[in-house]
């Protein structure tokens, strides 16, 4: 596997998990919603970026992580193998190989290098706005300027940018490497808060269609059903689920209550489980081919995967096309 880590592009959704979903032909039937369109491709096209966890730090290979990524791939690859076949998790080692799988595929995707990215920018804003709470803070400001040969603008003038123009005092997105750490300082910590869940195996019947994957494919979801908003659950709230598919014939399913059984899927509830999914997704759906079902909420009748390439909702990224509400595929 180490002669492969150098790649140029890197995959953020490994490799080994992604064949799990190709077709006899070693196919995935991907649909690409920036593109509007559906292809089919092997899995070592899709899920990666160019030098996605590249790291440009002063004495440090900057192939580090994806060298121990692909390390960890031979190792993994044989256990997802082994629990797709025995659609279990009571083997403790399997258990923890396949929860450190998840809280890989959670922490590095594009999709939360993003979140984290604004969660940094709007650090920054704030302390932009602690130093212009009172003139006497700004003026430590402006005397550090001077200090540096610079002038500041009046205390006046700077308010009303602050307050007019916020988005002008949010730094810079964060590099890379800072998003690198915080992926794996938060490794360990998200493994344990998954190990304190319940998981629940779905087993998705002949005649379901199958589950589908994405590009960012674990769903982390209040349990209620409700309508929440735009507030995102935290991965240690109670009251929370979170659901990761293993293959077209199998997902997962982690709640802090319940039982850790295996229980049968009929079509139905594999189209509401992909419903989650494919809103969940970044820009692609993947599955073993366009013959899964999906529906948008409680009321809708069960739709064909064929159909998703020109669903507007799927196109719009879960707006309404109309009036630009954000709209969630609901499950019940």
């Amino acid at each position: 596997m180490a002669r492969k880590a150098n790649a140029k592009i890197q995959h953020y959704v490994p490799q080994y998990y992604l064949r799990g979903f190709v077709n006899q032909r070693k196919q995935l039937y991907v649909v690409d919603r920036q593109r509007a369109k559906f292809f089919r491709v092997p899995a070592n096209k899709v899920g990666g970026e160019l030098y996605f966890n590249l790291v440009a730090i002063k004495d440090i290979n900057p192939f580090a992580v994806e060298e121990a990524l692909s390390e960890m791939e031979g190792q993994m690859a044989p256990v997802l193998d082994k629990v797709k076949s025995t659609r279990s998790l009571g083997d403790e080692k399997d258990r923890n190989a396949i929860l450190n799988l998840i809280a890989s595929v959670t922490l590095r995707n594009p999709k939360q290098r993003a979140a984290v990215g604004e969660i940094y920018r709007g650090a920054g804003q704030l302390v932009a706005g602690a130093g212009l709470e009172t003139k006497d803070k700004y003026a430590e400001f402006v005397a550090a300027m001077a200090a540096d040969g610079l002038a500041a603008p009046a205390y006046e003038e700077m308010k009303g940018w602050f307050k007019n123009e916020p988005e002008l005092f949010k730094p810079p997105a964060p590099p890379k490497e800072f998003n690198i750490l915080v992926e794996l300082q938060w490794h360990d910590p998200l493994v344990k808060l998954y190990d304190g869940r319940k998981w629940q195996m779905l087993v998705a019947d002949d005649d379901s269609g199958g589950f589908v994957t994405s590009d960012h494919p674990v769903c982390l979801r209040w349990a209620d059903g409700q309508d929440h908003g735009n507030v995102s659950p935290g991965f240690s709230l109670p009251g929370t689920e979170v659901i990761f598919p293993l293959s077209p014939k199998l997902a997962l399913h982690g709640r802090f209550d319940g039982e850790e059984n295996a229980i049968e899927a009929d079509r139905e509830t594999v189209a509401g489980i992909n419903s989650l999914l494919i809103s969940n997704c970044n820009d692609q759906v993947f599955g073993r081919d366009a013959l899964f079902y999906y529906r948008r909420g409680p009321t809708d009748e069960v739709g064909s995967g064929a159909h998703l390439s020109t669903d507007e909702v799927f196109l719009a990224g879960g707006k309404n096309v109309d009036d630009g509400k954000v709209l969630t595929f609901k499950a019940e």
